[in-house]
């Protein structure tokens, strides 16, 4: 980069930067935009700067990905000032990656820094953003300690309850009997009367009755999730998912099982109910018009490379036209066919293009499959590219394991035969005794492990052998194949199907040799630029 030094002639041309991490920040007294405004114009009046140039924004020091912060850099290299005045140094950056950017402009443009509230030294600037970010880090690390703690002492640290529940004063959950009529009611509906979800939302917004938190309406997505929450059923869990700050935004990321932290609550419907609901909900799912009316042959079997979320599919049944104004709605015969990752309709925000052409995925990863199954030998490459040794070497071993089992029970003998004449004591009997056991056990262990992979072996043949008459039988008709029976197929050999955020895909094949084993072919294939929506 060149170099390029700013000389200054009258008086300093000043850019003042201000920052508060939320917009609740920014309507507290004490470090509110306005009153770091305030202090940075005395601050420049004292000592005869001009201010030239103005920056506020609401947005975390850690991130260098705010619109403010690049513009500021970006006027610092046309030279539109020569100081950048903030209140406090973490105002300007609290991690490392902001703090490079910083100095990159700074160093190269002979920018100089000044805060209000404290000194800056350029030579340490970078060195105090490294540790306000590992301060910031520890703090949430404290936090999340914090919360998990009252949540095993059944009080709730944060988040928010399912509709019907609050929290009390105590801390703990409480239930809102009004809101909690509802869910019975939701449940009843369900269960006793038949009624769906869509069908129950209408009603329920017809009725006025006030849906959960700020919607003005209630949806059938709202009435899916009451009848699948566990809570009503007496057990809220925390710690389902953690939210992280990344420099793309914030992402949500689901927590094991295992992590979560059960929390008591009252229940609202008996558990047998909250059972029979969920089995409803199945089979409502799989009878539904828009899970059968329409075919997807890669359905829930491709992830999100950025938010770990499966692809679910998506059916546009309409389509319209605006003629001298007035728009018009179609129904169409047939619907156009996407898949779309479930981040994105959690606001994820994980990718720019969130729907994919159904008919250009599909007829991907199925030529791809029935490109390997017609040549089988790839499979079977892939199978013989597992094997470390053959049968032989094993035979080998387990020859050279039986002769120094056959040493050892001698050593054995000898050693009793010591004892038994008076040669030894009893003491040092019981100490050899004890270290021929132990080489015993050691040689009876490998040779159990190899008698174990030479019957793997025999097994792995016979499944090579088998694996290779079934790519032979069905490759000859995989060109007649139903959608139905094509997605058997690819159930049975697709390991992996991944697409990152720009909608390139990668597939990974596999073929199961065994109950412990799965052998993939000799590479995976990746493949770029998926038509998109």
């Amino acid at each position: 980069m060149a170099r390029r030094t700013v000389r200054r002639t009258g008086a300093n041309r000043a850019a003042i930067y201000a920052r508060v991490s939320d917009k609740s920040q920014a309507e507290e007294d004490r470090t509110s935009l306005s009153e770091q405004v305030a202090d940075m114009e005395r601050y420049c009046e004292e000592r005869g700067m001009t201010i030239a140039a103005r920056y506020q924004e609401v947005g975390r020091g850690w991130s260098k990905k705010r619109p403010e912060f690049q513009r500021m850099l970006a006027d610092a290299r046309r030279g539109s000032f020569d100081t950048i005045v903030c209140w406090k140094a973490d105002r300007l950056s609290r991690g490392m990656y902001p703090a490079a950017a910083l100095m990159e402009v700074v160093e190269a443009y002979g920018i100089e820094i000044e805060s209000v509230i404290d000194a800056i030294d350029l030579k340490t600037f970078g060195l105090m953003a490294a540790i306000a970010k590992i301060e910031l880090d520890g703090i949430r690390e404290r936090t999340s300690m914090g919360r998990r703690g009252a949540a095993r002492r059944g009080r709730v640290p944060s988040g928010k309850l399912p509709y019907g529940y609050c929290v009390g004063e105590d801390g703990r959950p409480e239930v809102v009997e009004e809101q909690a009529q509802v869910v019975r009611r939701i449940f009843r509906m369900y269960l006793g009367d038949g009624i769906g979800t869509d069908a129950i939302a209408r009603l329920l917004t017809e009725e006025g009755v006030s849906p959960a938190r700020s919607t003005q309406r209630w949806h059938h997505t709202h009435v899916g999730r009451i009848l699948s929450n566990e809570a009503y059923k007496g057990v809220w869990n925390y710690g389902r998912s953690q939210t992280r700050q990344t420099e793309d935004g914030i992402r949500i990321f689901d927590q094991p099982r295992e992590s979560w932290i059960e929390v008591a609550v009252t229940p609202l419907v008996d558990e047998e109910s909250w059972d029979r609901a969920q089995r409803m909900k199945k089979e409502r799912q799989r009878t539904s018009r828009r899970n059968t009316k329409t075919f997807y042959l890669l359905q829930h079997m491709m992830r999100c490379t950025e938010c770990g979320k499966i692809f679910g599919a998506h059916s546009a049944w309409f389509t319209s036209s605006t003629h001298n104004g007035k728009r018009y709605r179609y129904e169409m015969e047939k619907p156009l066919r996407y898949y779309r990752c479930y981040g994105e309709k959690q606001r994820m925000r994980c990718r720019e293009r969130p729907y994919i052409r159904a008919e250009r995925v599909e007829g991907l990863v199925w030529s791809e499959v029935r490109d390997v199954l017609r040549n089988p030998e790839l499979i079977v490459a892939g199978i013989e590219s597992m094997r470390s040794e053959g049968a032989d070497g094993v035979i080998e071993e387990i020859a050279s394991h039986e002769r120094g089992l056959k040493r050892v029970r001698q050593q054995e003998e000898r050693l009793l035969d010591l004892y038994v004449t008076g040669r030894i004591t009893e003491s040092q009997y019981e100490r050899q005794r004890g270290l021929i056991a132990e080489r015993l056990e050691a040689l009876r262990m490998k040779l159990d492990d190899c008698q174990a992979r030479l019957a793997s072996e025999a097994e792995r043949r016979k499944a090579i052998e088998s694996i290779f008459r079934w790519a032979k039988e069905i490759g000859d008709g995989l060109d007649d194949m139903l959608p139905e029976q094509q997605r058997k197929v690819l159930l049975g050999i697709v390991e992996n199907i991944t697409i990152d955020r720009n909608n390139d895909v990668n597939i990974t094949l596999a073929v199961s040799v065994d109950e412990s084993t799965t052998v993939e072919p000799p590479s995976s294939r990746r493949f770029d630029g998926l038509e998109t929506f």
